[in-house]
């Protein structure tokens, strides 16, 4: 089995929370699957300032933790430094609030999270493989049972 394949039908379905329930009212380990999703979605289509921007992109804050419980600490890492490059503190649920933050942002922060974009691309962790394994072993995320 792809196990990209996978989670992309997994994410597209209703045995996921993904989508369909507020971040904030998820159980903490389909926040882990979320929160992923939407950081490499986000990431991979548009770099972080499109992650922090989207109108998820609050999930980032809970990112780096995300990525630590399915043992991707190289790349938690990275969003840790994109997250303080972008705000000294969390980012705002408001979307309005992180895009304004996005106009203030100065050059040098730009050109910053550019290169962490670049690091990210370079899948220091292997992402898909990692949260494959998270969902495989936690067969109730959510309050749906996966069967692989």
């Amino acid at each position: 089995m792809n196990k990209n394949s996978f989670l992309i039908r997994l994410s597209e379905s209703d045995r996921t929370a993904f989508g369909r329930v507020e971040f904030a009212d998820q159980t903490e380990e389909q926040q882990v699957f979320s929160a992923i999703w939407e950081l490499e979605s986000q990431v991979n289509n548009g770099g972080f300032i499109q992650l922090f921007t989207a109108a998820d992109g609050h999930s980032a804050n809970f990112a780096p933790k995300a990525l630590r419980a399915i043992k991707a600490h190289k790349c938690a890492e990275i969003v840790t430094r994109a997250l303080r490059t972008f705000s000294p503190r969390d980012l705002p649920i408001e979307q309005a609030a992180r895009e304004e933050l996005v106009e203030a942002l100065d050059q040098d922060a730009r050109d910053a999270l550019e290169s962490l974009d670049q690091e990210f691309f370079a899948y220091p962790d292997k992402l898909a493989d990692l949260l494959f394994d998270y969902v495989r072993d936690r067969p109730r995320v959510g309050g749906v049972t996966f069967f692989l």
